[in-house]
């Protein structure tokens, strides 16, 4: 079988709009973390910022959705299977965003079991994805990624509130079923530079030139994904810790 030619993708004012609109929001996040915590940053530009390939369709702000007074970015999937809202944390909602950045989409894989569909990352080609849930959490590749507790719908949050990672021997020992090895965030993040990458050849350019559109070298697209998500993490640490004083 012929090897698929990956297509160049054209990065418009609306996909230079959309990195500004997550760039401004790590800023924003960065000051928070620094500074007093009295001010989360703005959402609201996250909303609407999308890239060329992204499959991500209409996305609202919520609070206390499912019980979790948490602030909330409500996100519907281009899925056939995807009839409700995936529920994110709006510091890995900015994640999210960059990763489909070059060419990736989010699209929803079946589990294991066969119970539930998972939002994952992936190209052109949804065989080879990364759960998000394994991304957010940071789960390594000998652990799972789970719940904090088991109800109807628990598969549609993907608030790192509510996930937590175990051990895949102590999954095993409990009897269920599990992979001898699962994917991690690091091998996400060098799918999405092979992305980015690939767009280059794409644009018959060389591996170190800058993306047409958005100014990015696979080096800068790198650092500014490590950036995001450490960012995130960051985040949610001290946001946790802030509800945790305050009740």
């Amino acid at each position: 079988m012929p090897k698929q030619r990956i297509k160049p993708i054209e990065y418009d004012q609306s996909a230079s709009s959309a990195l500004a609109a997550c760039k401004d929001y790590l800023q924003e996040a960065e000051q928070y973390i620094q500074g007093d915590g009295k001010s989360l940053p703005n959402p609201t530009p996250l909303l609407t910022a999308r890239f060329p390939s992204s499959s991500l369709l209409e996305a609202k702000a919520k609070d206390g959705v499912d019980g979790l007074d948490w602030p909330t970015i409500a996100a519907k999937i281009l899925d056939r299977k995807a009839k409700s809202d995936r529920f994110f944390d709006p510091w890995y909602f900015a994640v999210v965003l960059l990763l489909e950045l070059p060419g990736g989409r989010i699209v929803l894989d079946r589990s294991n079991r066969q119970q539930y569909f998972y939002a994952a990352y992936a190209g052109s080609n949804a065989k080879e994805n990364f759960y998000l849930r394994r991304i957010i959490v940071n789960t390594p590749v000998w652990a799972d990624t789970q719940e904090g507790k088991h109800r109807d719908g628990a598969h549609y949050d993907y608030r790192r509130a509510t996930l937590h990672w175990v051990c895949k021997d102590v999954v095993r020992t409990l009897g269920k079923k599990t992979r001898t090895v699962s994917s991690n965030r690091d091998g996400a993040i060098r799918f999405a530079v092979k992305l980015f990458k690939q767009q280059l050849a794409a644009h018959r350019l060389s591996p170190r030139s800058r993306l047409p559109g958005l100014e990015l070298t696979a080096p800068d697209y790198e650092r500014l994904l490590s950036i995001a998500l450490y960012i995130a993490d960051a985040m949610h640490e001290k946001y946790l810790v802030a509800k945790t004083r305050n009740g």
